[in-house]
Protein backbone atom coordinates (compact mmCIF):
# COMPACT_ATOMS: atom_id res chain seq x y z
CA UNK A 1 0.00 0.00 0.00
CA UNK A 2 3.09 2.47 0.61
CA UNK A 3 4.49 1.94 -2.39
CA UNK A 4 1.33 2.52 -4.10
CA UNK A 5 0.92 5.93 -2.34
CA UNK A 6 4.49 6.67 -2.71
CA UNK A 7 4.30 6.33 -6.28
CA UNK A 8 1.76 8.71 -6.48
CA UNK A 9 2.46 11.08 -4.07
CA UNK A 10 5.88 11.74 -6.32
CA UNK A 11 3.43 14.26 -8.09
CA UNK A 12 3.14 16.44 -4.93
CA UNK A 13 6.65 17.86 -5.25
CA UNK A 14 8.15 14.49 -4.52
CA UNK A 15 6.55 14.04 -0.93
CA UNK A 16 5.80 10.34 -1.58
CA UNK A 17 9.57 9.18 -1.42
CA UNK A 18 8.67 9.34 2.54
CA UNK A 19 5.98 6.51 2.20
CA UNK A 20 8.07 4.91 -0.18
CA UNK A 21 11.14 4.89 1.85
CA UNK A 22 8.74 3.66 5.07
CA UNK A 23 7.16 0.98 2.67
CA UNK A 24 10.42 -0.35 1.52
CA UNK A 25 11.97 -0.75 5.27
CA UNK A 26 8.42 -2.66 6.15
CA UNK A 27 8.40 -4.61 3.33
CA UNK A 28 12.01 -5.79 3.59
CA UNK A 29 11.67 -6.71 6.96
CA UNK A 30 8.26 -8.38 6.60
CA UNK A 31 10.25 -10.34 3.63
CA UNK A 32 13.33 -11.00 5.83
CA UNK A 33 10.88 -12.31 9.30
CA UNK A 34 8.66 -14.13 6.95
CA UNK A 35 5.68 -12.95 9.04
CA UNK A 36 3.43 -12.37 6.11
CA UNK A 37 2.55 -13.67 2.68
CA UNK A 38 5.38 -13.71 0.28
CA UNK A 39 3.83 -12.38 -2.91
CA UNK A 40 2.60 -8.60 -1.53
CA UNK A 41 5.53 -8.03 0.14
CA UNK A 42 7.19 -8.53 -2.53
CA UNK A 43 4.99 -6.31 -4.86
CA UNK A 44 5.00 -3.89 -2.30
CA UNK A 45 8.54 -3.57 -1.96
CA UNK A 46 9.04 -3.52 -5.95
CA UNK A 47 6.80 -0.51 -5.71
CA UNK A 48 8.17 1.04 -3.16
CA UNK A 49 11.67 0.46 -4.74
CA UNK A 50 10.26 2.23 -8.11
CA UNK A 51 8.97 4.58 -6.63
CA UNK A 52 12.37 5.74 -4.63
CA UNK A 53 14.60 5.47 -7.88
CA UNK A 54 11.70 7.18 -9.69
CA UNK A 55 12.06 10.08 -7.02
CA UNK A 56 15.68 10.06 -6.51
CA UNK A 57 15.76 10.95 -10.16
CA UNK A 58 13.51 13.56 -10.41
CA UNK A 59 15.13 15.33 -7.32
CA UNK A 60 18.56 15.00 -8.63
CA UNK A 61 17.42 16.62 -12.00
CA UNK A 62 15.76 19.05 -10.00
CA UNK A 63 18.68 20.26 -7.76
CA UNK A 64 20.90 20.16 -10.88
CA UNK A 65 18.50 22.86 -13.00
CA UNK A 66 18.78 24.74 -9.86
CA UNK A 67 22.62 24.39 -9.25
CA UNK A 68 22.55 26.05 -13.20
CA UNK A 69 20.61 28.65 -12.49
CA UNK A 70 22.85 29.45 -9.60
CA UNK A 71 26.33 29.42 -10.99
CA UNK A 72 27.87 32.64 -10.82
CA UNK A 73 30.29 32.20 -13.59
CA UNK A 74 27.10 31.56 -16.11
CA UNK A 75 24.42 33.77 -14.47
CA UNK A 76 26.67 36.95 -13.05
CA UNK A 77 23.62 38.72 -11.71
CA UNK A 78 20.36 38.88 -10.18
CA UNK A 79 18.17 39.31 -13.11
CA UNK A 80 20.38 36.91 -15.17
CA UNK A 81 19.62 34.02 -12.94
CA UNK A 82 16.46 34.69 -11.90
CA UNK A 83 15.60 34.64 -16.41
CA UNK A 84 17.15 31.34 -15.86
CA UNK A 85 15.01 30.74 -12.53
CA UNK A 86 12.34 31.66 -15.15
CA UNK A 87 13.09 29.39 -17.91
CA UNK A 88 13.85 26.15 -16.62
CA UNK A 89 11.16 25.74 -14.25
CA UNK A 90 7.98 27.94 -15.54
CA UNK A 91 6.07 26.71 -12.96
CA UNK A 92 7.30 29.29 -10.65
CA UNK A 93 5.79 32.78 -10.47
CA UNK A 94 6.96 35.66 -8.58
CA UNK A 95 4.51 36.72 -5.92
CA UNK A 96 4.07 39.67 -4.02
CA UNK A 97 3.92 39.43 0.03
CA UNK A 98 0.62 41.94 1.09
Amino acid sequence: MLGIVGLLGLALCLLGLIPALVGLVLGTIALVRGQSERWPAVAGVVCCGIAVVVGALALFWLLSKAAMCGDTSRYPNYAARQGCVEQEFPFVRETSNP
